[in-house]
């Protein structure tokens, strides 16, 4: 199965109600999260000290008042797929439920995922997503100046992880986690291609608010993508 057919299916699934719950759910409470980071900044600029000279202290308060909106949208770009992906995590059982149900009723996921599980893999891809690239933010500036180089370095990253957990959250429902992560290897190239699917949906206004319920659906497909003739594959302990 190609990614656009994948993407296809997934997008043309958005009116079943465990999506538009999930989205709703994903987006309200990544906004609030949002806004409490902005509120945070503004809070902040009053904080700063004085330096007692009159000109120097309009200066700095220029700059804070041209800083915060600057920070808050490189924070927001750069950490909106990690906390959307991280809160929307809890929920994304009930799509993969959703699309299995739909297209793959004999190849239904065995086993619920637990709760710390799920919470888990949300905390851990949103721990890489923001630590990678806080690393990488050094490059990212040095390669504003190529014009495509940011992008393209924010692509590869970001769609290597995503691709990465969000393949293990729907490969974990069929096996342990560990055997979760042998299949994921085995299928990294295809693991890496849905991400960067998913990365670029993260950067695509209105769609990137639907970004993690499409991301995981589409996943679901490209997971079962070959299987439907391979029994065995129902389950990997």
């Amino acid at each position: 199965m190609s990614i656009i057919r994948a993407l296809n299916q997934a997008i043309g699934q958005l009116n079943d109600p465990a999506f538009r719950r999930v989205i709703l759910l994903g987006f309200g409470l990544s906004l609030l999260v949002f806004l409490l980071l902005l509120g945070g900044l503004i809070a902040l600029v009053p904080l700063i000290p004085e330096s007692g000279i009159d000109w120097i202290d309009k200066a700095v308060i220029w700059l804070a008042g041209l800083g915060v909106p600057l920070i808050f949208a490189l924070v927001t770009w750069l950490l909106f797929p990690a906390v959307m992906t991280s809160i929307t995590s809890l929920f994304l059982d009930d799509v993969v439920d959703a699309v299995e149900a739909l297209h793959y009723p004999d190849l239904a996921g065995w086993r619920a995922s637990p709760l710390h599980e799920v919470i888990w893999l949300g905390l851990r891809l949103s721990l890489l997503i923001v630590l990678i690239n806080l690393l990488a933010l050094p490059l990212y500036l040095t390669l504003l100046f190529t014009g495509f180089g940011t992008l393209a370095l924010y692509l590869a990253i970001n769609g290597y992880l995503l691709g990465r957990e969000y393949y293990e959250m729907v490969a974990v429902r069929h096996a342990t986690p560990k055997n979760a992560g042998h299949l994921r290897k085995q299928n990294r190239d295809k693991a890496f291609l849905g991400g960067l699917m998913i990365a670029l949906l993260f950067m695509i206004p209105v769609l990137n608010l639907m970004a993690p319920v499409i991301g995981i659906a589409m996943m679901v497909h490209l997971f079962h993508d070959k299987q439907e003739n391979k029994p065995e594959s129902r389950r990997v302990n």
